[in-house]
């Protein structure tokens, strides 16, 4: 398989979806059913949406570096789950892809990917307050031209009428109580566009933990209900013969001591 392809496919609802995406920069998305090609499509949306009015809807996630992350099927009546990307099925990547690797590393290390994730939001807050503080020192650095603007004529004043005074009624308020805000609270509430990337991405790392565990052991219940029988009665036949021959141990052992041995 080349490096630059990554294939996702699972059966469901009885229908066999197939994604193949090729490309890093510009990806050609093509999504076939059964065999049938519904869409092909090229883009560079690290969340491309692929939507078929009578398949449903695919969503397939690239990280900022290009690394395929997950394919996302959405059923025509999940049009609003699709939008935001809650919910839905996630197909399976093919074996030893960079996005099965990127499966297996969220369920093993789970901390881990949380840590990673939340740091990646500390660093985009981090990266933010130091670019505003490049373009500040230069535009500081910037000598600007001193614009000689012409003299504006005085406008005359315009004589209003005198407005009658309205008697509004007098409404007697309670007193409030005086409630101190703690220091915490103000101290979130001035840096609340510092720290919500950093709550949102550690509360995104847990939904995708939560996710990829979730199709974890769809995929191996579903490979449970594939075996065939054969397989099956086999396993179960060789239990039963285990279990007869520790009976048969228990019962030579019994008749050995009724014999003196």
């Amino acid at each position: 398989m080349s490096k630059k392809a990554q294939i996702w496919s699972r059966t469901i609802s009885g229908n066999t979806h197939h994604l193949e995406v090729t490309g890093e920069i510009i990806r050609t998305f093509v999504w076939t059913v059964d065999g049938e090609e519904i869409l092909a499509r090229k883009t560079s949306d690290d969340r491309a949406r692929l939507e078929s009015k009578e398949h449903g809807t695919l969503l397939v996630i690239h990280s900022g570096l290009g690394t395929p992350r997950r394919a996302t099927y959405f059923t025509p009546e999940e049009g609003l789950a699709g939008l935001t990307g809650v919910g839905g099925v996630d197909l399976t990547p093919e074996p030893g892809s960079r996005a099965a690797a990127y499966e297996r590393r969220v369920i093993e290390h789970p901390r881990r990917y949380a840590l990673i994730e939340t740091l990646g939001g500390v660093g985009g807050v981090i990266a933010g307050i130091v670019g505003a503080m490049v373009v500040a020192w230069i535009i500081a650095r910037i000598s600007l031209p001193d614009l000689d603007l012409p003299n504006l004529p005085d406008l005359p004043d315009l004589p209003l009428p005198d407005l009658p005074s309205i008697p509004w009624p007098a409404i007697p308020w309670p007193d409030l109580p005086n409630v101190q805000v703690p220091e915490w609270v103000k101290w979130a509430a001035n840096h609340l566009k510092y720290v919500w990337p950093v709550v949102l991405a550690f509360f995104l790392a847990q939904g995708e933990i939560k996710r990829r565990r979730k199709h974890a052991e769809a995929s191996g219940t579903s490979a449970e209900k594939s075996r065939p029988l054969g397989e099956m009665a086999t396993d179960d036949a060789s239990a039963d013969e285990g279990d007869v021959s520790d009976d048969g141990g228990d019962v030579s052992a019994d008749e050995g001591q009724r014999r003196g041995l």
